[in-house]
């Protein structure tokens, strides 16, 4: 094919317009922000994925916004054990929920494992795109799929019945409701966990700046203590 047909087939296959293909900042940007979300080609397939927001993500937090166009679900904890810090610099806060490991004893004052209080939230998957940015994906962060677990109590209700069990006028039927113990359901989420490879440095060489995030009791048997971030007052 001459160089003539080759401009006249480019040219049918856009419908003879002229093709505006991004700039080189444009290129690099859209390049920096797909590093850290290596997997969005398969999230991209869905209309929304399963988000666990323990952290300033969540409604009322000063990173919500991230995640605006997403829908609340639940409350939920999580299933297995965390050491929850955040690093405190100035007017910053990084929330850091680390997979509890047996190496942890080296660092004194590390965070008791305990589990961690957050919201579910459905997230549309271009939001994973900030988010990722944001939480350095891959790098400083990686988002993996959780078990949580959703405390949930269940509404029976039947029907009303005269003293002698018979059936009421129509005029005074209704429906009574009762609620169940508190029951849980365990759901799969997506949650951004500390990478040991990158904070572990950190920790080891004392760096000041970490806290722990404030936990509290509970009277549930399966919950004991659990970890809340909450927002700077």
């Amino acid at each position: 094919m001459g160089l003539f047909q080759a401009k006249n087939a480019f040219s049918g296959i856009f419908g003879g317009g002229r093709v505006n293909f991004p700039s080189e900042h444009e290129a690099h940007w859209q390049t920096d922000r797909m590093r850290y979300s290596p997997d969005y080609g398969w999230l991209e397939q869905f209309e929304y994925q399963l988000l666990f927001t323990p952290d300033d993500t969540k409604i009322g937090h000063s990173r919500h916004c991230l995640i605006e166009d997403s829908a609340l679900v639940a409350t939920a904890y999580t299933v297995h054990s965390f050491n929850y810090w955040y690093i405190d610099v100035g007017e910053d806060r990084t929330p850091i929920p680390m997979i509890t490991s047996d190496k942890k004893h080296i660092v004194r004052y590390f965070p008791p494992p305990l589990k961690i209080q957050g919201e579910i939230h459905a997230v549309r998957p271009y939001e994973f795109l900030g988010l990722d940015t944001y939480k350095r994906n891959t790098v400083q962060f990686h988002r993996k799929r959780i078990n949580l677990i959703v405390p949930y109590k269940e509404l029976m209700t039947s029907d009303y019945f005269s003293a002698d069990d018979q059936p009421l006028p129509m005029c005074l039927r209704g429906k009574k409701g009762q609620m169940s113990p508190e029951k849980v359901y365990i759901i799969r989420a997506w949650m951004y966990v500390g990478m040991p490879e990158y904070w572990d440095n950190l920790l080891d060489g004392g760096f000041r700046g970490f806290k722990t995030v404030d936990y509290y009791e509970s009277r549930r048997p399966w919950l004991k203590e659990y970890y809340v971030y909450r927002k700077r007052l």
